[in-house]
Order: structure tokens, then sequence, then C-alpha cells
């Protein structure tokens, strides 16, 4: 599974007020001779200038240099003033200060900041206002200053200093002799580059899918341990919600195609099946399909004419019409059948997963008890006996608060439920207070827009639509089913089974989106929900990677079980 992530989103304070930054004073490492100049500039800098000290820049080719102190006024532009600490001269035409030989000449560096900023601006596309630059010695009486003509009246020394308020502005009208007339914008730019403060904000969906990583890891030590049974001809795997059953089919489907085998996966739901022939497809030797239509190919390959309907009198029989009169010769049937969602199939399933396993008998099956929603048989005491049996850990793919709720609505859907562990009840409101875990209540008859905000909100914190999946706790065939709307609010959504699914937003029942998972879910419907709302509750928080929203009406989520103290009204 491969996750693409945006930039860390980072908020800084562009919003400035004229004067000198820092506001109090400067680090202590700072050289004295700056802190000089800071001390001058502070109480000479006028109610309408900006002055930053110490401007870090970097320039295209990744070299970095540092402007001492970037002097602004409105109405006229900017001032590079280059600060040199000690005794400046210069002799044979060299500079030095003190006995050591200067790297460049006073200005070349302020040049080369200057150079910077308008390539800054440029980028940014701001009108730039004139850079001029000029060089502060504090250390030393400089008198006339020196007569080389790129310095000439731009050099100011310690006897300046107490009389910076009046000297300022003649020193930027001799750097900047032309004004030239901006647009703006420069000042906020500058402040910006400087940066005056930084607190890192990282998007939710950054945080959730860092959080995914370090979870999915997790699925290597268990698929390790698997593996080391995995050459038994029947392996029957168990697994809770979230214990990563569909990832671990996948894997060892992929490890069996390396050895040679011909691999056939089989799931229960559509959708499911779906995603695993999309994720698969390219794997040689694999074959992966929903078993219902599945069948329905073996059987119109063998030249059935039968025309699909969606109703389940028309699907029951059809698995066992396909193991009858629809397999291959058994030299071109497959080496290994894996199974996931083994608690959905039915008898006739079970008939047609057998005939497909007859030519070597290898058959892995992956399977959820909790999660079994349709009365259907499972696998059957007599399969499971003949079977090396292997028990997955703890849930990992959903983060620990999502599956703390889940887990509550397995314990209470018995009568009148239970009581809740203290650590699963702390883990969920710590979930509740990183935003991982929001459940919104909406006045009656706004669920639909409720939704579509919060589908908003994610998109906002940098989830794409693809990551999105809206769940209904109810089936296809209400019509009032959410799953039926083509947009909700200004969003197009589909089906999990519409071939553009990788790529939409997914609007879905919570039985369709079995054994899926996306990073950001929305479950809803729960006003229409009637019975076994622990089962259906169960199935649809844990298909959530990163973060969950539930939305409904306040009244009905006052009455749920679970929900009421995490209720926030939209």
């Amino acid at each position: 599974m491969t996750f693409r992530y945006n930039k860390t989103k980072h908020y800084f304070a562009h919003k400035s007020l004229p004067g000198l930054y820092p506001k109090e004073e400067i680090a202590d490492k700072s050289p004295k001779s700056e802190k000089k100049v800071y001390g001058a500039l502070k109480k000479a800098i006028s109610k309408e200038w900006y002055a930053w000290h110490s401007m870090k820049l970097r320039t295209a080719d990744n070299k970095f240099t540092e402007a001492d102190f970037v002097i602004a006024d409105p109405d006229r532009g900017i001032l590079i003033l280059e600060v040199k600490g000690g005794h400046i001269r210069k002799e044979d035409g060299l500079w030095y200060q003190g006995k050591h030989l200067l790297k460049m000449p006073p200005l070349d560096q302020a040049h080369r900041c200057r150079g910077i900023l308008l390539d800054r601006f440029m980028e940014k596309r701001i009108d730039s206002p004139t850079i001029g630059m000029a060089v502060c010695v504090p250390d030393m009486l400089v008198g006339d200053g020196p007569t080389q003509d790129d310095l000439r009246g731009l050099v100011i020394g310690e006897e300046d200093l107490p009389y910076m308020e009046e000297i300022l502005p003649g020193l930027m009208a001799k750097a900047i002799p032309k004004v030239r007339q901006t647009r703006g914008g420069w000042i906020k730019e500058l402040h910006s580059m400087w940066c005056e403060s930084w607190v890192p904000h990282p998007q939710l969906c950054l945080r959730a899918k860092l959080d995914m990583i370090k979870r999915v890891q997790l699925s290597l030590a268990q698929f390790e341990s698997l593996c080391r049974i995995i050459d038994n001809d029947r392996v029957l795997v168990k697994g809770g919600a979230g214990t990563g059953k569909t990832l671990l089919a996948m894997e060892l489907a992929k490890k069996e195609a390396e050895e040679g085998r011909r691999v056939l996966v089989l799931c229960f739901t559509d959708a499911l099946g779906f995603e695993l022939a999309r994720v698969l497809e390219g794997e040689v030797n694999i074959t992966a399909a929903p078993i219902g239509k599945f069948a329905l190919k073996l059987l119109m390959d063998k030249g059935h004419d039968i025309e699909e309907s969606y109703t389940p009198e028309f699907w029951d029989p059809i698995t066992l019409e396909a193991a009858l009169d629809g397999m291959p010769d058994v030299k071109e049937r497959w080496d290994t059948v894996i199974v996931d969602e083994g608690q959905d199939m039915g008898e006739n399933d079970w008939c047609l997963i057998e005939e497909c396993a007859e030519k070597r008998g290898r058959l892995g099956v992956f399977m959820d008890d909790t999660q079994a929603f349709l009365e259907r048989m499972g696998v059957g005491e007599e399969f499971e006996a003949r079977c090396m049996k292997y028990r997955l850990g703890k849930p990992y793919l959903c983060p620990e608060g999502i599956q703390a709720l889940a887990d509550a609505y397995v314990r209470m859907r018995g009568n009148g439920g239970e009581d809740w562990p203290a650590v699963g009840l702390s883990k969920v409101k710590a979930a509740v207070e990183e935003k991982v875990i929001k459940v919104v209540g909406c006045e009656e008859g706004k669920v639909h827009d409720a939704v579509g905000s919060e589908i908003n909100n994610l998109l906002g914190e940098g989830f794409k639509g693809s990551e999105i999946a809206v769940i209904s706790l109810r089936g296809m065939d209400l019509k009032e089913n959410i799953m039926h709307r083509d947009k909700i609010g200004m969003h197009q959504v589909v089906l999990a089974t519409d071939e553009s699914a990788s790529e939409r937003i997914v609007c879905d029942t919570f039985m369709r989106f079995k054994g899926l998972e996306r990073p950001a879910v929305v479950v809803t419907d729960l006003r229409y929900v009637k019975d076994r709302l622990g089962t259906r509750m169960n199935i649809a928080l844990t298909r959530a990677l990163g973060v969950v929203r539930i939305v409904g009406e306040e009244a009905v989520l006052q009455q749920d079980p679970v929900l009421p103290t995490f209720v926030k009204t939209s």
C-alpha cells in the first residue's frame, strides 16, 4: 500500500507592525558589534519604518549568506546594512579586519543579499522596490570615510551611533537616490523570509498517515509468523477487524505466485473483489475476484446464457451451478486458493471453493466471526477441524482510539451492553481531543449537509478525495440511503464498485465496503438502523486507517449507547 504525502503546512507571522525585529533583544551569541548597532537602531527606527536583524538567505545554487540588518522605508525602499566589527582598514588595495585579510570587500556580501532578494521577489511575482546598501563599523571612528567609489557616503562609524535617528534617513537617501514606486507586498514578504515565529502545524492527514505507516509495519511480523504454517494444505486464519487479514491474504497470494503456483483469490463482497483485482493486477499467476462474479464468469465461459440480476435469489444458486457445471479441467485449475471474508461464504460458495482447489488442495481462509452479518454458514465445523489454525494478534490497522470505539460496540451489542473498561474510554477521549475521532450532531433533516461539511473539513486538512469514504450503516435496499446520491454537498461521489473508485470519494454501505479501508471515513445514516447496531458500527469504524467522522441527527446520537459524551453540534 502506497501513500503520498503533502509537505507539512507551517504558519508564519506574516502580519507585522513597523519597528525593529526582534522586538526585545538579539541573541546572546550575536557579535558585540551587531549588538551596538541593534541598540542604536532600536532608538532610531521611526514609527513607519521596519528593520530586521540577521536575515538568513539562500541562493538558487544552495549557498547561504546573511544580511546583518535589512531596513525598510515603505516610501523609499530597502537598505541592506552590513556590519563590520573591529578595526577596518584598506592597505595596498586589500581590506583588513584587524590583522586579518577580509574574505571579501565590505559591500560584497550585501551585493549577494541584494541579488537574492531581487530573485525572491521575482519568484513570488512581487513588485520590488529599489534596494540600496551601506556599511556600519561600530567599533571605530570613520571621519569622512573611505574614498572607494562604491563606499563614498555609505559608511557610518562609532561616532554616528548616538545620532542614528537623524543620520539614518540621510543614509537611506544616499543609498537609494531614486525612488521606484511599487504596488506593495514586499514588506510582508521580507517579514516572512526573516520569520518572526514558526509553530509547526502538520495537517491532520499527515499526522494520520505517518501514524498509519508505523502501524502497517506490524503486519511484517505477523506475515513472518504466518509463513511458518502456510505449507499446510488447509490453513484457517482468524482475526478481528484491523488485524490485517486482507493485507496478509494479498501477501500470501504474491508469495505463492512467486513460487510458481497458480493462485486464485476470492472474497464475498464485489467492492473488495474489484479492489483486490486492481491491486494484484500485473502479478503473474494470480486471479482475484468476488466469488459471485467469478462463478458467473465460469458459467458464461462454458456457454451458459445468463442475464445478471442483483437480487439475492439470483446469486444464491450461481456458485453451486458453477461448481457443478462451470469448472475447467482439473489440470487447468489453481494450485492455491485464498479466501478472504470467509465468515460470509455460504454452503454453495464452499462447494465452488473446494472444486477450485481440487488440483492441489492448497486452501487458505481468512475470516472474522465478529463481522459475520449475513445468515450464512461460515467455514463449518467439519472444514475447521481439517485446518491448521492461526490466530492473528491484536488489531493494529486502526488507530487505538478508533479501535477502542469499535470494540465498545462489540461489547455493547448484547442485551443492555456493558460498561467500558477505563483504558478503552481514555483512548477514545484522547482520540477525540486529537481530532482522530469526531462525532457531529446536526438538526433533523440536515445530515447530508453535515456530511458534506465534514468532507470539506477533511479536504481542508489535506486528505484527497481518493482517501475519503462515506459509509452508510444501512443496506442498499433503502432508498433514503446516502449511497444513492451522486453528490454530497459540492462533491461528486461514486460507489465502491465504480471503476473510478480508487480516484474518487466513495459513498457506499458498510457491507459493500467490508475488507476495504481508507485514511478518512465518514459514518452516517444512523437514523435508519433498527437492529444489530453494534455489528454495523464495528464494521464501519474499522474501515478507517487514520480518522473517523460520525455524523447524525443530534437526537439520534444522544440515544446511541456509546456516543453521547462525544457529540459536537454542527
